[in-house]
């Protein structure tokens, strides 16, 4: 009878050891099933990135984008890192406009599962931006393209802006021009003053915005589908790009709070079918419907 006790209290203790030992495996599988799916997912979308039609295309100017390894410094492609570096991968220039933080307080970080399961890098809306004062593009055309993530919402906010040397602010010029100026749920195609508004989606939702300069007009594009013009007469003279930042009084300003995947630029207005395989490829890598 003793014995019998004793024998049926070790086998409790085999059989939970068996139990434990099997959810460990459960889990451990689990965890490098989710490593497996992540890694998986970062390497199609820098393949995505090194077979895209971006510089087979024609004047590209600048191209920010957060996959690849050559994006960032090594040691700053760890979730939560402090950026200090986002350099320009335009593989058609040895001029790079990489843009870079002005000081120590206004590193964005870069956040590993931020955009569709992809990385990108993050602006609080406080005092994050980043300069590069590298950027060459004139004439009267311009195409450029955003993917991005707004977190919430600051009044006049942009994602990125560019300037014209000596500039005191980037709404008074025709040779600069702001991706978009952000006013409640509206987006501002903006040059040199107020233009015809596109509705924003809001917080969280991820989406690409194009605006082609063609001379005489700015065409507005969200994910694919045009959605408003603006006039845009005169030269470009842009030699700066803020990225989470507007430019007032000689100073950054409204600061923008979301996620930035990718930024693409070129010094002319791209043909239709040009702009689509741009569109194309940016909404099969960061997984936007279009």
């Amino acid at each position: 009878m003793f014995k019998r006790i004793i024998n049926n209290k070790a086998f409790s203790l085999i059989e939970l050891s068996i139990v434990i030992l099997i959810i460990g495996i459960l889990v451990a599988g689990v965890t490098q099933s989710s490593r497996l799916v992540k890694r998986f997912n970062l390497q199609s979308a820098q393949n995505i990135t090194r077979n895209s039609p971006v510089p087979t295309i024609a004047n590209l100017s600048v191209w920010y984008e957060s996959v690849l390894e050559t994006s960032f410094n090594d040691s700053e492609e760890q979730d939560q890192a402090n950026i200090t570096v986002w350099y320009d991968i335009n593989p058609l220039t040895t001029n790079k406009a990489n843009a870079t933080i002005p000081s120590a307080s206004n590193q964005p970080k870069f956040i590993e599962n931020a955009l569709n399961g992809l990385p990108a890098i993050r602006f609080d809306g406080i005092d994050d931006y980043l300069r590069s004062d590298n950027i060459s593009i004139s004439g009267n055309q311009v195409t450029y393209f955003i993917v991005s993530l707004r977190k919430s919402y600051n009044i006049y906010a942009s994602p990125f802006t560019t300037l014209s040397a000596g500039a005191s602010f980037d709404n008074n010029s025709e040779a600069h021009f702001r991706a978009y100026l952000e006013n409640f749920n509206i987006m501002w195609p903006f040059r040199n003053g107020w233009g015809a508004a596109t509705t924003h989606p809001g917080n969280n939702v991820l989406f690409i915005s194009c605006g082609v300069f063609n001379g005489s007009v700015n065409i507005n594009y969200y994910n694919g589908v045009a959605t408003a013009t603006a006039p845009s007469t005169g030269n470009f003279n842009v030699t700066t790009i803020l990225l989470g930042a507007t430019w007032q009084a000689s100073a950054p300003s409204n600061p923008w709070s979301g996620d930035i995947g990718e930024i693409i630029i070129y010094s002319r207005a791209l043909k239709t079918d040009e702009r689509q395989d741009v569109e194309k490829y940016l909404a099969k890598k960061w997984k936007i419907k279009i």
